[in-house]
C-alpha cells in the first residue's frame, strides 16, 4: 500500500515536471501568429494559391535567428516570355532602401561622429538649408522620424538620374518647411536623403560607397545595388533589364525602369537571398555594429502615438502591431513593391518583393500569417472621430504642384466604422495647437478648414468655367462668322476686338489643355508631372493672358461698341481673368522650383 502510493506520487510529480515542458517546446514551434512553423509553407502556399490570377512575381522567406524556416518563390518575373520567379531574380527595394541610411547614421554615432539630437546645419555647410521656417533646429532624430517639418518633395533633380551627385541634387531640390520640427510626421524623401547626405560629409566616402563597404560587404551581400541604373553591380543591372513589371491586377507596366537619381532613398534591388541576408542581420543583430549596446539603441522608440507610449519609429525603423510588435519597412517603386518585418520579442523575420506596383496582399496582408493578425483601431476612437475634411500631412503646400493639395492629398472622411483613415491601419487621434489630426503608422493625416478647401475648389471652378466658356465662345464666334461670311453681313464688332477675342479664347483653351495633361500625368504616375517645361509653358499663357486683360482698357477699338460687343468683351476678359488667377494661386509660373 505504501509503496503503491509512493510510485502515484511520483508519476504526477513527474508529468508535472515535464507537461509545462512539453508545453513550452510546443509553444516555441508556432509562429506569433499561431501556425506552427513547419506548417507556415503550406499555408504561405494556399494564400498565393487563392490569389495567382492577380499575383505576377513573388518572393518571400521567414526566419528566426538560426536560418530560415520557410523560403518560397511564386510567380513570374516576365509573364509573356515564361521567366518565372526564383532565387537567381532581382527585386527593387523602393524605400527599405532607407534603412541603409539609418544603419550608416548609427554606425556613426557608435563611432561618436554624429550627435542624433544636434541641430543637422552643424553637419551641413553654411547656408545649405534655404527654406527653413522655424527658429527650432531640426536634429538627425527628426530626420528619422520623418519630422523635420518639410512639406512634400518632387524635383526634376532627383526623380531623374543625370549624373548629380547627392550634394547637388539637395542643394537645388529643397521642399519648404511646413511644420515645426518634432511637431508632425509626414513622410519625406527630402529629410532621408539629406541623412546620406550627413553621412558623406561625416564619412568622406560616396554613400553609395559607404553602404557596399560598411553594409553589403559585411552581410555577404554580393547581389545587390544600390546607384542609379544600377552601375554597382552588372548582375543585378543585366536581371533586372530582363525583367518586366505589372498593377496590382497583373496588368503589364512594360519594364518599369526607373533612375531615382537621388538614389540613397529607393534605388536599391538584390535578389530575394540577399534581402533575406539582410533581413536576418537585422534580427540575429550582428555584423553591422561593433557593440550589442548600439542594436538596443537602434531597435528603442525615438516617437511614440501622441498620448500613448506605443512606438511609432525607432531610429528610422516603422513600427506596426500584429498579434505583436513589428519593426521594419516597406518599399515601393514605379514597379516594384518590397517589406521587411521583425519579430524582436520573439526572434522571427518575414522578406516580401514583388514585381508589382503599389502591392497589398502579399505585403501588407500577408505578414498576418506570420505574425497575427494586425491591431486595430479602438471603437473610442471612431466614436470621438470628427468627420471632416482631411489632408495627408505629406502634401505639396507651395510651388506649383500645391495646384495637386485638395484634389489628391484631400478627401472628406464621414464618422463610420467603415471610415478608412481609421480602419486600414491602427490610428490615434489628437488635438495638438488648434490642430486635430489622424497618426498612423503611415503618418499624420491633418484636418482642414471647409473655408480653406472651399477656397482651393472654388479656384478648380473658376478655371473650368473659364475654359467652357472658351470652348462655347470659340464655336459660337466660328458660326457667327460663317453665317456673317455667307450672308455677307458686316460683323458689329472691330475687326481688332474679334482677334482679340479668338486669341484670349485659344490662349484660354490652351491654358485648360496644359492643367489636363498635367492631371493625367499626375494621375497615371508618369514623372513628367515634374517636368520644369510645363509650368514654362504655363508661365507664358500666363503672360499672354495678361496682355489680352490690358488690351480692351488701352485700345480705341472698344468706343461705340453695342452692348452685345460689350458683354463679350467682358466675359472673354473674366474667362482669362480666371485662367491668369488659377496660375497666380497655384504658383503654376514658378518653373525655376522644380
Amino acid at each position: 500500500m505504501k509503496k503503491s502510493f509512493i510510485l502515484t506520487l511520483l508519476t504526477i510529480i513527474t508529468l508535472g515536471l515535464f507537461q509545462p515542458a512539453t508545453a513550452l517546446a510546443e509553444e516555441a514551434q508556432k509562429l506569433p501568429s499561431g501556425i506552427k512553423r513547419d506548417q507556415i509553407g503550406q499555408k504561405i502556399q494556399d494564400y498565393v494559391k487563392k490569389y495567382e490570377k492577380t499575383t505576377a512575381g513573388m518572393a518571400t522567406a521567414v526566419f528566426d535567428k538560426d536560418g530560415t524556416i520557410y523560403k518560397g518563390n511564386f510567380g513570374y518575373m516576365n509573364k509573356e516570355k515564361g521567366v518565372k520567379a526564383d532565387d537567381s531574380s532581382v527585386f527593387e527595394w523602393g524605400s527599405v532602401t532607407k534603412l541603409t541610411v539609418w544603419l550608416s547614421v548609427m554606425q556613426l554615432w557608435e563611432q561618436g561622429k554624429i550627435n542624433l539630437e544636434e541641430d543637422i546645419r552643424t553637419y551641413l555647410p553654411d547656408g545649405f538649408l534655404k527654406t527653413l521656417r522655424y527658429d527650432k533646429p531640426i536634429t538627425m532624430l527628426d530626420l528619422m522620424n520623418h519630422q523635420a517639418g518639410f512639406e512634400e518633395g518632387a524635383h526634376a533633380a532627383y526623380l531623374e538620374n543625370k549624373g548629380q551627385t547627392i550634394e547637388e541634387i539637395l542643394s537645388v531640390s529643397q521642399p519648404t518647411q511646413i511644420f515645426e520640427p518634432g511637431t508632425t510626421t509626414a513622410y519625406s524623401n527630402f529629410g532621408a536623403g539629406l541623412a546620406s547626405y550627413i553621412v558623406e560629409r561625416i564619412s568622406g566616402q560616396r554613400f553609395s560607397n559607404y553602404v557596399h563597404e560598411h553594409i553589403f560587404q559585411p552581410l555577404d551581400m554580393n547581389q545587390t545595388a544600390i546607384l542609379p541604373g544600377f552601375a554597382d553591380n552588372n548582375y543585378v543591372r543585366e536581371k533586372r533589364k530582363k525583367a518586366q513589371s505589372y498593377d496590382t491586377e497583373g496588368n503589364s507596366l512594360g519594364s518599369a525602369y526607373f533612375d531615382f537619381g537621388l538614389y540613397s532613398v529607393g534605388q536599391a534591388a538584390s535578389s530575394p537571398e540577399d534581402f533575406q541576408k539582410f533581413g536576418q542581420a537585422l534580427l540575429k543583430q550582428e555584423k553591422l555594429f561593433q557593440r550589442s549596446e548600439t542594436w538596443k539603441t537602434l531597435y528603442t522608440a525615438t516617437s511614440t502615438f501622441p498620448g500613448t507610449d506605443r512606438l511609432l519609429n525607432a531610429h528610422g525603423f516603422m513600427v506596426e502591431e500584429y498579434g505583436t510588435v513589428v519593426l521594419g519597412h516597406g518599399g515601393n517603386s514605379t514597379g516594384y513593391s518590397s517589406y521587411i518585418l521583425l519579430d524582436l520579442k520573439n526572434g522571427i523575420g518575414l522578406t516580401v518583393m514583388t514585381n508589382q506596383k503599389g502591392e497589398d496582399i502579399y505585403n501588407v496582408l500577408m505578414p498576418e500569417l506570420v505574425f497575427g493578425s494586425k491591431k486595430k483601431t479602438d471603437k473610442a476612437t471612431f466614436e470621438n472621430f470628427k468627420p471632416g475634411y482631411y489632408r495627408s500631412a505629406r502634401y505639396f503646400e507651395t510651388g506649383p504642384l500645391s495646384v495637386a493639395r485638395t484634389l489628391f492629398y484631400t478627401s472628406y472622411v464621414p464618422k463610420s466604422m467603415d471610415n478608412p483613415q481609421l480602419n486600414q491601419n491602427y490610428a490615434v487621434l489628437s488635438h495638438e495647437g488648434g490642430q486635430e489630426k489622424i497618426t498612423s503608422t503611415t503618418g499624420d493625416t491633418l484636418k482642414i478648414s471647409d473655408t480653406e478647401i472651399y477656397k482651393d475648389y472654388a479656384m478648380y471652378f473658376l478655371a473650368v468655367a473659364g475654359v467652357v466658356y472658351a470652348l462655347i465662345n470659340l464655336f459660337i464666334s466660328g458660326v457667327a462668322g460663317l453665317v456673317r461670311s455667307l450672308k455677307k453681313m458686316p460683323s458689329k464688332m472691330p475687326k481688332a476686338l474679334r482677334i482679340w477675342n479668338t486669341l484670349t479664347s485659344l490662349t484660354v483653351l490652351a491654358t485648360g489643355a496644359n492643367f489636363a495633361l498635367l492631371f493625367l500625368a499626375m494621375t497615371s504616375g508618369n514623372i513628367s508631372f515634374v517636368a520644369p517645361w510645363r509650368y514654362t509653358i504655363f508661365a507664358g499663357l500666363g503672360l499672354i493672358l495678361g496682355g489680352c486683360l490690358v488690351y480692351p482698357l488701352l485700345t480705341k477699338a472698344k468706343k461705340g461698341l453695342g452692348k452685345g460687343s460689350v458683354f463679350l468683351t467682358v466675359m472673354t476678359s473674366l474667362s482669362a481673368l480666371a485662367i491668369v488667377a488659377n496660375i497666380l494661386y497655384w504658383s503654376l509660373y514658378q518653373w525655376w522650383a522644380l
